[in-house]
C-alpha cells in the first residue's frame, strides 16, 4: 500500500544505514565482531518521571509516551543490530568458533535451548528457530500495554520497581509481593533496576515465552508477506498476555487507535531508514 514500508524494505534500510553512519559493533567483547547479546542503554531512566502531578490528561499521555519511546527505540534497534549479524552468519560459507559461541549464547537468552545444554549444535534448523524470536516489537503495541498495565505510569509495581508491563518472578525477595496475593501463591510482581531493564525484559517476555508463539509466528508472517508489521495486526495474538482474554485484545486495540499510537511505529521505521543524501 502506498505510503507504507514493507518489512523487507525495513531490514534492507537497517543494514544500509549501519554501513553509511559508520556503526560498527564493538571489538574490545567476548563475541570479537559482533554485537552484545544484551542491549546495553546509552543513558539509564533511573525511575519515572511522577505523571500524577499533570493536571492535564493529554499532557500527561504525551509525557508517558515521550518517556518511553527513545528507550523502546533503543531496544529494539539493538535487537535488529543482532538480527542483522545473525542473517549474514546464516548466509556465510563457514562459521568461526566465535561465530558458533556466540549463537550458542544467543540460543540460551533467546531460550531456543536450555542454559544447561551443552554444546548447542548450531544448525539451520536452530538459526530458523533464532529468527522467529530476534525481531522488534511496534513500539505502537509496547506503549500501549505499557500505559494498561503500569496505570499511565501511577501504579504502585511502576513507581517502586519500574515494573510498566505487569511482569511477576518467582525467587522470593526477587520483587515486590502483591497485597491481594492469594495464600499459597509464591509470585512477586518482578523489580527492575531502571527502566531500560523494564522495557528489555518485555520484549524478551514476548520474544521467548510459549505463551506467545503465536505472536511470534503472526509476525513472522507479516515479515514474510512484506506486509507492515504494527501493533493492531500483532495485538490479535495476545490472548494469553491478560486473564482478560479477547476483551484485552479489544482494549488495546482500541488504545492504539484513540491514541493515534501507529505514529510511533511509523516514527520507528523512520528512524531505520539511512538519512538522504545533501549531494545534488
Amino acid at each position: 500500500m502506498k505510503g507504507k514500508l514493507s518489512s523487507s524494505a525495513i531490514m534492507a534500510a537497517v543494514l544500509v544505514t549501519l554501513l553509511i553512519l559508520g556503526v560498527h559493533f564493538w571489538l574490545s567483547n567476548e563475541y570479537g565482531g559482533l554485537p552484545d547479546i544484551e542491549a546495553t542503554a546509552e543513558e539509564s531512566v533511573d525511575a519515572l518521571p511522577d505523571f500524577t502531578t499533570y493536571t492535564d490528561v493529554k499532557e500527561k499521555k504525551e509525557a508517558f509516551f515521550d518517556t518511553l519511546y527513545p528507550i523502546i527505540q533503543e531496544e529494539n534497534a539493538h535487537v535488529l543490530q543482532v538480527r542483522e549479524a545473525l542473517i549474514s552468519l546464516k548466509e556465510a560459507e563457514s562459521l568461526s568458533d566465535t561465530d558458533q559461541h556466540w549463537i550458542a549464547d544467543l540460543a540460551q537468552y533467546y531460550k531456543v535451548v536450555d542454559e544447561e545444554d551443552s554444546p548447542v549444535t548450531v544448525d539451520d534448523a536452530l538459526l530458523d528457530s533464532l529468527l522467529l524470536r530476534i525481531d522488534y516489537i511496534p513500539p505502537s503495541l509496547a506503549l500501549t500495554q505499557a500505559a494498561i498495565e503500569s496505570g499511565w505510569g501511577s501504579s504502585r509495581f511502576s513507581r517502586q520497581g519500574n515494573n510498566l508491563f505487569g511482569h511477576w518472578c518467582f525467587v522470593k525477595g526477587c520483587g515486590i509481593v502483591p497485597g491481594e496475593r492469594q495464600d499459597g501463591r509464591v509470585h512477586e510482581v518482578a523489580k527492575f533496576d531502571t527502566v531500560n531493564h523494564a522495557v528489555r525484559a518485555y520484549i524478551r517476555n514476548l520474544n521467548t515465552h510459549y505463551a506467545y508463539d503465536e505472536f511470534r509466528g503472526l509476525r513472522a508472517k507479516l515479515r514474510e508477506s512484506g506486509s507492515p508489521i504494527t501493533g493492531k495486526a500483532l495485538a490479535t495474538s495476545l490472548g494469553q498476555y491478560s486473564e482478560e482474554g479477547t476483551h484485552y485484545i479489544e482494549k488495546v486495540s482500541k488504545f492504539i487507535d484513540h491514541n493515534k499510537l501507529q505514529r510511533y511505529t511509523k516514527q520507528f521505521e523512520k528512524s531505520l531508514m539511512p538519512a538522504p543524501s545533501s549531494n545534488g
